[in-house]
């Protein structure tokens, strides 16, 4: 069960909790309205993405315009779209630290915590660093049929994020932290999991028409993961509007 706690209201001495929460509190974000119109947009970018080969009458990857809009290359609109969701996601996640740290409520350091997550992996997703790990990889391994070396260092990183994640975010609202944990279990099933599966069936050569299906179920996982990361803020907050100003509320675990 949560609460809320107003950056502009204080209770007096001679007001409770009790008497005192119906005045502070204010109107949800839509932030289901947004997660929905994001999927969309997610559906639309992956789908084009995996229909532009038909558009171009060539092979994918084998003209300007399909590399551009395909999700299995980096440096494309793609990739411009997915940096630009995890930064949105690092700034509503900032915005909910900063206004933790404003009303001093419990939970500040786990919205700190989680938008420094957030931001390395849009660092991550702009400098294709773990794409460049696997050089790295192989001078500690052998594994000449392993197509995704980087999991050797990405399992680990994957795993120590997912605890990360779910130990801070039980000190969140309830709603925020089913979204966070979720996101972040997305995001590891879908950037470890079926990254081991499409490297297991590159090995066994399979149609590429599997897959193709695969790595852009895969992406989409990912998108819809930082989808999950940028509204989890959002169900926190409240914003309550008095005449010609507005003030925000963030909900609290109680």
């Amino acid at each position: 069960m949560t609460s809320d706690s107003s950056i502009d209201k204080q209770p007096t001495e001679d007001e409770s909790p009790l008497q005192s929460a119906p005045a502070r509190a204010g109107r949800p974000v839509r932030w289901r309205r947004l997660l929905l119109g994001l999927g969309v947009v997610h559906a639309l970018v992956v789908g084009f993405s995996l229909i532009a080969p038909l558009l171009t009458g060539e092979a994918r990857g084998q003209t300007l315009f399909s590399v551009y809009f395909d999700v299995n290359y980096e440096g494309n609109f793609p990739t411009w779209w997915a940096v630009v969701q995890l930064t949105a996601a690092t700034v509503t996640l900032l915005f909910a630290a900063l206004l933790s740290r404003y009303q001093k409520v419990r939970g500040s350091a786990a919205w700190w915590i989680l938008a420094a997550m957030v931001f390395l992996l849009c660092l991550d997703e702009g400098t294709w660093l773990h794409e460049r790990l696997d050089g790295l990889a192989m001078q500690f391994v052998d594994v000449d049929d392993f197509t995704f070396v980087w999991l050797i260092f990405g399992v680990p990183v994957a795993v120590v994020t997912l605890v990360m994640a779910v130990l801070s975010a039980r000190y969140l609202p309830e709603q925020s932290t089913r979204l966070i944990i979720l996101g972040v279990a997305t995001l590891v099933f879908a950037g470890v999991g079926l990254e081991f599966v499409a490297g297991e069936l590159i090995r066994l050569e399979v149609p590429t028409v599997v897959l193709a299906l695969v790595y852009h179920f895969e992406e989409f996982l990912e998108l819809v993961a930082g989808a999950l990361l940028l509204v989890a803020p959002l169900a926190a907050l409240r914003v309550r509007s008095t005449g010609q100003s507005t003030s925000f509320a963030l909900l609290v675990r109680s």
